[in-house]
């Protein structure tokens, strides 16, 4: 075949799917992953390590980090890397997206390339490179995210490139092999957990114990490399991973065990209705298994077949996806690895055949072509969903941008708090991507974007980015006319938030949004807040009075809390403060006595260093019956000290007469702590 037109022809597809990805729409202001994975990727381009890495998922934070300093380098701004991504985080994650879809069709055209270098056979070519199109997951999911799946198909490319080279080679005993499968292996694993049952095709198809040990050991530096950014998190990463492997519920959860019975069972068939192409390559590489084991004639010649191995490895790989996947299928994605192994399944299935038949079938040869025509018409009984996924990205993002519109138009004077989590905007994208970034990020979103208002759904709050707003201090701020944008959308989370005490008031609802005013008046959250402003006990302590003994902190002659963690070295006022240099260390546990529901209280300290992990807590002695922590800072000063705040009520039916007010470093940076003050409101 003439060089040129084979390349023209071997580009077709790839094109294609270039065309398709480049036409589809992402949703605007999507937080979960894209969000998350633009901010790690930002996280790693400055150094620093990464806060997402339950997939781990690493990989593509380093893929990430590359795209986003090229970007920012060819945009030719005076604006710093942090400052541009944060501003324009929109046109990032769309470069991120647009630059995956380049990246694929790039692969899939060195795959026909190098695939009929190996097959000479122009049909089973097209076979793998119409796999994409087969499954709405494959390709919906290639075309408009930014998430593991985008690599872990790169990974399977990758993985049938290594294979068909290897099944090519004259020299299968060369060690190259096991290290550069070991090396995609451990890529593919720090990109996503579900990549694992592929690692069971390189070890059973490699030649030489020697080799397949190699390989199993390469995968550990290798994996070690890809998940670096995440290094620091080494022990929650296995403790997650742990946890789903003992449990039966989703992501870790539920009762432990391997598996509920029933719903494993009900999974794997929920799988093989909602994925025929993959359960046809499945039934089809077993039922050739079967075949090769049962047919006494080919017996002998059967098994020396290389093809055999093939076959053997791509079915193990897709059952143990299959049965891994059924533990916790809530979504098709989890299959991307083995979705991807579909048309190597049926090559190797031909190139058995073909071997074993080749004078006794001719009809063999119209078999490639007739599969190719049967993955063309199923591609294209996919276009209805397509379509329909297609207008409903265009129509969302519409909706999307007509409520913000219709907000600025129709109700100017509002101060706009954005529904956190699950809302499409551009604040609580911002926030999702902060908050899985280690909120590194939290100082220049401060800056940046002081609209940034939150009502957090989790944890029942007003928020100015990571930092609780006391109701009381909200009203003072910002006034009684709140928007609430974004939701909540389900009957489920309107009782949620009424139930934390708002009164909410639909104004308008669009497609994937809806925007509420705020009845003040008549929010139990502000009521509940409300005082008259005297105290009627004020607590202040510097620090400063130590008993003749020097084992306490004093307080108007009383003992306030041991003397543990003071230091001379960083004080805010006077000479002693609190340090707390080491990852969970505590201080200044004080008792707060006669404790009463329905009490309201307003604690304080102010603090130099350390993050968002070095806190104030209020909790119970038992804190199942009441536990609150600290989230961000509310002022300031010239020093570099920073004011923690708490407002906290007694919850009615509180069955102790104590709380403890103490401090607490989870974090790794060293803080400071002085100048306390706690005031009690009737």
């Amino acid at each position: 075949m003439n060089k040129k037109f084979l390349i023209s022809f071997l580009v077709i597809v790839p094109l294609v799917l270039l065309i398709i990805g480049f036409s589809f729409d992402r949703t605007k202001y999507g937080t979960d992953p894209e969000s998350a994975y633009l901010f790690n990727g930002l996280n790693v381009a400055m150094f620093e390590s990464a806060g997402l890495y339950d997939h781990p998922g690493t990989t593509v934070h380093i893929y990430n980090a590359f795209i986003i300093s090229a970007v920012h380098f060819l945009r030719f701004t005076n604006t710093d890397l942090q400052t541009d991504v944060l501003v324009n985080s929109e046109y990032y994650i769309e470069g991120l997206r647009k630059s995956f879809i380049i990246l694929n069709s790039l692969l899939l055209f060195l795959l026909g390339m190098v695939a009929f270098s190996v097959l000479k056979n122009i049909w089973l070519v097209l076979l793998l490179q119409l796999v994409p199109f087969l499954s709405v997951t494959l390709i919906e999911e290639l075309s408009t995210k930014v998430s593991p799946e985008q690599l872990l198909f790169s990974s399977s490319v990758l993985l049938i490139i290594l294979l068909l080279k290897y099944y090519s080679s004259l020299n299968q005993e060369n060690k190259k092999f096991a290290l550069l499968f070991g090396l995609l292996g451990g890529f593919g694993l720090a990109t996503k957990l579900t990549f694992l049952p592929l690692l069971v095709i390189p070890f059973i198809i490699l030649k030489g114990n020697r080799n397949k040990i190699l390989y199993l050991v390469a995968i550990i530096p290798s994996f070690i490399l890809f998940t670096l950014p995440a290094a620091p998190a080494y022990k929650l990463m296995a403790k997650w991973f742990l946890a789903m492997g003992t449990h039966t519920g989703t992501y870790g959860q539920g009762p432990e065990g391997m598996i509920d019975p029933a719903k494993y069972l009900k999974s794997i068939i929920d799988i093989s209705l909602n994925n025929k192409i993959l359960i046809f390559a499945f039934l089809s590489s077993f039922v050739t298994l079967i075949f090769i084991v049962l047919k006494s004639g080919l017996k002998k010649k059967s098994g020396k077949k290389e093809e055999t191995v093939y076959i053997l490895a791509l079915f193990v790989a897709i059952s143990g996806s299959i049965l891994m996947v059924a533990k916790h299928y809530n979504n098709n994605h989890y299959l991307f690895p083995a979705l991807s192994l579909t048309g190597i399944v049926f090559v190797f299935i031909y190139q058995w055949f073909t071997g074993i038949l080749n004078e006794k079938s001719k009809a063999l040869l119209f078999f490639p072509p007739a599969l190719v025509t049967i993955f063309i018409i199923l591609a294209f009984a996919n276009k209805p969903y397509l379509s329909l996924a297609y207008q409903g990205y265009r129509m969302s993002n519409q909706s999307t941008n007509e409520t913000m519109d219709r907000i600025e138009r129709d109700y100017p004077g509002y101060v706009k708090t954005y529904y956190y989590p699950g809302s499409f905007n551009e604040m609580a994208q911002l926030r999702w991507g902060n908050v899985y970034a280690r909120q590194i990020h939290t100082n220049a979103l401060m800056k940046l974007f002081p609209g940034g208002l939150f009502f957090n759904a989790w944890d029942k709050s007003f928020q100015f980015w990571e930092t609780t707003i006391p109701p009381r201090e909200f009203l003072k701020e910002y006034g009684g006319r709140i928007l609430l944008v974004g939701g909540p959308t389900t009957i489920e989370e309107i009782k949620a938030v009424e139930d934390a005490g708002l009164k909410l008031k639909k104004l308008f609802e669009g497609r994937i949004q809806v925007v509420y005013e705020i009845d003040t008046a008549q929010s139990a959250i502000f009521k509940n807040s409300i005082h008259s402003g005297i105290a009627v006990r004020l607590l202040k302590n510097d620090l400063e009075s130590i008993s003749a003994d020097k084992q306490w902190i004093m307080t108007e002659g009383e003992r306030f809390c041991k003397n543990t963690s003071l230091t001379t070295e960083k004080p805010r006022s006077g000479i002693y403060s609190f340090a707390l240099p080491e990852k969970d260390i505590y201080a200044m546990e004080y008792e707060l006595k006669n404790v009463k529901p329905g009490q309201l209280y307003e604690v304080s300290i102010w603090r130099f260093g350390g993050d968002e992990e070095a806190s104030l807590v209020v909790s119970a002695y038992n804190s199942d019956l009441f536990y609150a922590k600290s989230r961000g800072t509310t002022e300031k000063d010239a020093k570099g000290w920073s004011k923690i705040m708490m407002t906290i009520r007694v919850p009615a039916g509180f069955t102790d007469n104590r709380l403890k007010v103490y401090l607490w470093n989870h974090g790794n940076k060293p803080a400071w702590f002085d100048d306390f003050e706690l005031a009690q409101y009737n």
